[in-house]
């Protein structure tokens, strides 16, 4: 099987065994949270105000770059609620692969319980002069974090519009309107 990338063809290779629960959590999360960064309502649960204002003062190194913050909406039997700090550069800056954070916050909403960030440095991804008529046919980012993409990167390729390829110790893979596939093994 394989996937056309302008005029050429890629090879698409089976999700492997131990990276399919990984990847299909990116899948659905990732969705979700552009869902809710899209939609953009205002949060109305006290608890979840809450949850945001304390992952807001979460000790993070930010990047030089406008932030926003996202709190998912709970689910039944969550042991945390799960708030996103998104960094949002000017769309001159390009792709900002990183860095981005999970904060993990106490059920009432008062301590945070975690923060995994989506990358290790600031990661930024400057669009490239194109000639006349030409057409980007995805970015391309190294995560060193995990072995598949998260929700970090399908989030980032449907906020950006365009295929995401991640390249990991396990491949390199291609993300596009919210689905990861595997398209290159390690050599």
């Amino acid at each position: 099987m394989g996937l056309q990338c302008g005029d050429s063809w890629a090879q698409q290779f089976s999700i492997p065994a131990e990276f399919v629960s990984e990847v299909k959590q990116a899948e659905t999360t990732g969705v979700e949270l552009f869902r809710v960064f899209a939609n953009a309502k205002p949060i109305t649960s006290p608890t979840e105000l809450k949850a945001q204002s304390t992952a807001e003062t979460a000790p993070i190194d930010r990047c030089d770059t406008p932030y926003r913050t996202v709190v998912l909406p709970p689910k039944k039997a969550q042991k945390s609620i799960t708030v996103y700090i998104m960094g949002i550069p000017s769309l001159m800056a390009g792709i900002m692969g990183g860095r981005h954070f999970r904060v993990e916050v106490s059920p009432d909403g008062g301590s945070v319980l975690s923060v995994t960030p989506s990358t290790q440095t600031c990661l930024f991804t400057k669009p490239n002069a194109m000639p006349n008529g030409a057409k980007s046919v995805g970015a391309l980012m190294t995560h060193i974090l995990s072995v598949a993409p998260t929700e970090f990167q399908v989030f980032l390729s449907l906020y950006n519009k365009q295929p995401l390829y991640v390249g990991t110790k396990a491949g390199v893979w291609r993300i596009e309107n919210g689905k990861v596939s595997y398209v290159s093994k390690p050599k």
